[in-house]
């Protein structure tokens, strides 16, 4: 599919720059604030984006929205990547060809930080998933946690929801805590189900995390055990999530900022093909926590369409 989502006229009307976003869905929940973001860019720089996805998100049905990208004759394209990056070397490898600017929207390899020359991609935008999970086990610490931690992965094939949990157990453990790895489905019913199994067999367990979906499940088998002290943990931000935060059912969740990773691919590109400007870092758009210290301030946000 694609949406056009930004139709300004360039500050140089023989410069026409076109871009598409190939995002891995439609413009909507999360990914609507990546395609906000893009649409904000092309509003400010002046340049023309068109937002297209999969109907179903696959890595060969990802490659032929970016080679409709191509056949479009677009002057930049940024892909919101979610699988390694041999799965896209060959379309940047095609792209770089025919003169398309290639970058992605999607976060570098944990630790890094200046950009490698012969990078596939002109540069990464987004949140450093090893760092996040280091960073909720951290604040799992900080907050004096003694006992078991649950890590979740509602979608076993998204390597960065893998990430998110591995870093996390990883720092866990190293902390002397002891952490589980739970995989998961994506329907809140059976995630309930599977928890609250998991509290029955384990009731040391203090602190759950979900990686890789709204907390749903999670709040309904904390219900449904009677575990109140059960402290719930997430990554990203929706409505479920900062509702139960105001309230104290969930502590907090990791927030990698989603506008910025359209926002700034957008500019990116429009800066390179303008005026040949590469960045020389990878640009981090997280991680981030949200708790109940900034949550109202983050709602206000979210209403407004920006968080």
């Amino acid at each position: 599919m694609l949406i056009c989502i930004s139709n300004a006229a360039p500050a140089f009307a023989e410069e026409n720059i076109s871009i598409y976003f190939v995002g891995c869905a439609a413009p909507t929940g999360f990914h609507g604030y990546l395609a906000r973001g893009a649409e904000e860019a092309g509003k400010n720089l002046g340049v023309k984006v068109n937002y297209i996805y999969p109907d179903q998100l696959t890595i060969p049905n990802q490659i032929q929205k970016i080679e409709e990208a191509m056949a479009a004759q677009a002057d930049g394209i940024a892909v919101c990547a979610f699988a390694d990056d041999a799965a896209y070397a060959d379309v940047a490898a095609r792209a770089k060809e025919a003169g398309i600017a290639f970058g992605s929207a999607a976060a570098p390899a944990p630790g890094s930080h200046i950009r490698k020359p012969d990078d596939i991609f002109l540069f990464r935008a987004g949140s450093d998933e090893g760092a996040a999970g280091q960073l909720s086990a951290r604040r799992l610490r900080d907050m004096g946690v003694k006992g078991r931690v649950v890590v979740a992965n509602q979608q076993s094939g998204d390597a960065t929801c893998q990430l998110r949990a591995t870093s996390e157990i990883d720092a866990l453990k190293a902390g002397g805590i002891t952490a589980d790895f739970l995989e998961m489905s994506m329907d809140p019913g059976q995630q309930a189900e599977t928890l609250s199994n998991y509290l029955r067999r384990n009731p040391d367990t203090v602190a759950a995390t979900s990686t890789c979906d709204v907390v749903d499940g999670f709040l309904t088998a904390k219900a449904d055990s009677g575990r109140n002290d059960l402290i719930l943990t997430g990554y990203d931000i929706n409505a479920q999530s900062l509702t139960a935060i105001s309230d104290g059912r969930q502590a907090f969740t990791i927030d990698q900022q989603q506008f910025w990773r359209g926002y700034m691919p957008v500019l990116l590109l429009t800066h390179y093909l303008k005026y040949g400007l590469l960045e020389g870092n990878y640009f981090l758009t997280g991680p981030t926590i949200v708790d109940k210290t900034n949550v109202e301030k983050v709602q206000a946000l979210v209403g407004k369409g920006y968080r």
